[in-house]
């Protein structure tokens, strides 16, 4: 990810699930049954521990906090972010605040590394 990365429209990057109590990886995650958006990393981002590939679980229903990845939509155009504290997000340069034309409308409840690609 690239800190603060658009996802393309094209790609699919972003898809819907329905979790409930019979999957596997939502008892091993502990995440309630709900509707959530699967959002796929795009490039790595070590210091923060996200790696191109992982897969982010998204909640509408949370308020972000402070180290949380969130899905930031911005114009039309959606893409990831982390948050340092309420209100500002964790950049390269260090923290900015939102932006009045930024808004999160979605925040990571769990995150899943495939450890081989096939």
């Amino acid at each position: 990810m690239e800190k603060d990365e658009n996802i393309p429209s094209d790609e699919k990057r972003r898809l819907q699930t329905y979790v409930d109590s019979e999957d596997a990886l939502a008892r091993l995650l502990h995440v309630p049954e709900a509707d959530y958006e699967c959002v796929t990393v795009n490039s790595s981002w070590p210091d923060k521990g996200l790696i191109e590939g992982d897969v982010v679980l998204v909640t509408a229903s949370q308020v972000a906090r402070g180290g949380d990845i969130v899905l930031i939509e911005e114009d039309g155009e959606v893409r990831l972010g982390l948050v340092s504290e309420p209100g500002w997000l964790e950049t390269a340069y260090g923290a900015r605040p939102l932006s009045a034309t930024e808004h999160v409308i979605g925040v990571g409840l769990a995150l899943v590394r495939r450890l081989h690609k096939d």
